[in-house]
Formats: C-alpha cells, structure tokens, sequence
C-alpha cells in the first residue's frame, strides 16, 4: 500500500467517496474508487472517516419542530401587502454617506491643522557662529598634530549667502 501524502489531501473536493458509499456510482466509477480505496492508506482512511460520521448522524434521533414552525414558514398574509414594507432609498443613503465622510475628512484636517499649529515651534532666523566653529576646529587640529590641516581654516570654506 502507498503511504499518505500528509501535504495534499486527494479527497477534499471528490463527493465520489460519498456516492461511493451510498452506492450511487457506475460500475466503471465504482471500480475505479474500489482501486484508489484499495490502494491508497489516505482513501481508506477517510472512506473509515466518512463512514463513522454518517453512521453517527444515522443514529442521532428524530427531533420534532415545535407547533406551528412548518406552517409559519409557509403560511402567507394576505392581509399585508407587499408595498407595506420600508422602502429604502439607496441613492439617498449614498448621499447621506458621502456627507458625513466628507464632513469628518473635514474635521480630521483641521485637527490636523490644529496640532501641527500648536506642536511645530516657530522658525527663527538664526546666523552661523561662524567665530566659533573656527576656534573649535583650529583646537581641534592643534590637538591632532596634523600641520596640513591647520594651514586651511575652516571659514573659508564655509562661506554663506553667496
């Protein structure tokens, strides 16, 4: 016997085991699920399966519906006619949609707007020290030992505005 492809189920889909079991098949279908079954573990496992279920849900017992269930599904009321029923008007749900999304779009924007307002600090205009950067790196390059350096100040190259 083969053993069982655990990662594809070949009989997921096939009802043929069912009808097989009920004996509904042609004798050609027939034969053929007698083969598979037969030489395949997976097949008669799940004909096992298939069958114990069937046989459980044979044996459960018959349960009554209560009084007046049946008649109530097809009892009808011709006292009500059928343009009783509300009537909804899909074009102007659309519209009372669109509305409201538009109008909390709305609302979302400017409480964006707000906190962005509130949260960005204002922009200040604020110069180089350019004094500064000049001491910190010629401190810097007499610090390192490297003569080449200090020959080229930094404020040369950081000229601005031009």
């Amino acid at each position: 016997m083969n053993e069982p492809n655990d990662t594809t189920d070949p009989i997921a889909d096939d009802a043929r085991l069912s009808a097989w079991l009920d004996g509904e098949l042609d004798p050609s279908e027939q034969g053929e699920m007698d083969a598979l079954i037969a030489g395949d573990l997976a097949w008669s496992r799940a004909r096992d399966e298939i069958a114990s279920v069937r046989d459980l849900v044979r044996a459960l017992p018959d349960v009554e519906p209560p009084t007046g269930f049946l008649e109530s599904l097809v009892a009808v009321d011709d006292a009500a006619p059928v343009t009783d029923f509300p009537v909804t008007d899909l074009d102007a749900v659309r519209h009372r949609r669109a509305r409201r999304s538009t109008g909390v779009m709305a609302a979302l924007a400017v409480a964006a707007a707000l906190l962005i307002a509130v949260i960005v600090p204002g922009v200040t205009r604020t110069r180089p020290a350019l004094a500064t950067d000049v001491r910190v790196h010629q401190a810097g390059v007499a610090a390192s030992g490297d003569p080449v350096s200090g020959l080229a100040p930094l404020g040369a190259a950081m000229r601005l505005g031009r």
